[in-house]
């Protein structure tokens, strides 16, 4: 089944269209790769999926239910989706507990149900020890945790992943990726994965998007495109 639909989405920047008639689709619990180079329109696919960014055409459906056209466009948090920005973005004003219990907070539920809930979260990502650290004392691979840890306690029906091992060294690239595997099999989101580099979605990809300049120029299973690579700059993005 699709969870998520992109059609013909477009957007331009300054008279420069910057993603141009994109469509994908990303089966239910699914990990779509979208690989390009830098500045080809990644992060704006992500931004427009997450409601951050409005298209100039274009839909976007999410369970069947259109959250994007030209009538309809869902604010961010009616949309069921997270995102960890490559900045990651946390809040240098709250420690990791209060990270995760801030997004708990309007739960119905009691206050010592929503402690359990972040205390939960904290375990699984190995934060414990770390719950009243503030983001500066966190190393690069904790700060990650934490992120991710956000991300998902608030259950969406899509993860957006943005780049998330480009400021890591390979030691904890390696650690992250594990864990992401881990997440893939443990929480069976949607996911889509932008990155630069193929390696970063070695052994958790199902499909991959290579992108050039706004555009999907190959969409396969990971298998199929390593396989069957449809010109010269899919192979140079592949390592091929």
């Amino acid at each position: 089944m699709t969870n998520l639909k992109v059609e013909n989405m477009t957007k331009s920047f300054d008279g420069k269209k910057v993603v141009d008639g994109l469509s994908l689709e990303v089966e239910d619990k699914k990990l779509l790769g979208i690989l390009g180079s830098s500045g080809c329109g990644k992060t704006t696919i992500l931004r427009m999926i997450a409601g951050l960014e409005k298209p100039d055409s274009g839909s976007i459906k999410i369970n069947c239910e259109t959250v994007f056209d030209r009538h309809t466009d869902y604010a961010p948090y009616k949309r069921g989706i997270s995102m960890v920005f490559q900045g990651l973005a946390l809040w240098p004003h709250m420690d990791c507990f209060e990270h995760l219990y801030f997004m708990v907070e309007d739960w119905k539920i009691t206050k010592q149900e929503k402690k359990q809930e972040v205390e939960s979260y904290l375990t699984q990502f190995a934060l414990t020890k770390h719950s009243s650290k503030y983001p500066h004392q966190l190393s690069g691979g904790e700060k990650q945790r934490l992120a991710i840890a956000r991300a998902l306690i608030p259950k969406p029906k899509i993860l957006l992943l943005d780049e998330p091992l480009s400021n890591l060294d390979q030691i904890i690239r390696s650690d992250i990726t594990e864990m992401f595997k881990k997440i893939k099999k443990e929480y069976g989101l949607t996911t889509i994965y932008v990155t630069h580099n193929f390696s970063d979605l070695k052994g958790i990809a199902d499909d991959i998007a290579v992108l050039q300049e706004g555009k999907i120029i190959q969409k396969d299973t990971t298998k199929k495109i390593l396989n069957k690579p449809k010109n010269e700059f899919v192979k140079k993005i592949l390592g091929i």
